[in-house]
């Protein structure tokens, strides 16, 4: 009997619940008529980026880097690197990306910047910005660069 106890009470102990974020998954869907990359968490749907820019070379479309970057944010998530996004440098191209600490470099690319974009200004406007609002969410620090923090961002961003 004690025995089945102590396995009962360890196997109770040793469950995971699953977080917030575990519970977040990424897919591209519309958001006010453009593609976007959205978060399906346990508050809702949430649009981080909206795609509309064609800036891009064919076969580049909206709808393709919509796909392509939201593959993107649920494989980082489920490698458990998209703890924070920023700008960064890799093979003189800027870039948003992800880091797995804020301060620290990228890990992981999400998408290249077209030349003579200002990675700062693109990221401040791809994400919208009244989930930038409050707490520690973005941080430019010393470093000038900025650091969002994915799941404070997701939990304070409101709802629509």
């Amino acid at each position: 009997m004690l025995t089945g106890l102590a396995i009962a009470l360890s196997t109770t102990a040793t469950i995971n619940y699953p977080s917030y974020a575990q519970q977040t998954t990424f897919f591209c869907g519309t958001s006010r008529g453009a593609p976007a990359t959205i978060a399906r968490t346990t508050r809702g749907n949430i649009p981080i980026i909206r795609w509309i820019s064609t800036n891009f070379p064919p076969p580049a479309t909206p709808q393709q880097r919509c796909q392509e970057v939201s593959r993107r944010f649920q494989v980082f998530h489920d490698n458990g690197t998209l703890k924070y996004i920023t700008t960064g440098t890799i093979n003189d191209q800027s870039v948003i990306c992800v880091a797995s600490r804020q301060g620290g470099d990228c890990t992981d690319v999400l998408f290249t910047l077209k030349p003579g974009s200002n990675p700062k200004r693109t990221l401040l406007r791809l994400l919208d910005r009244r989930g930038l609002a409050g707490g520690n969410t973005l941080d430019e620090g010393g470093t000038k660069r900025i650091y969002v923090d994915v799941a404070d961002y997701l939990g304070r961003i409101p709802l629509d």
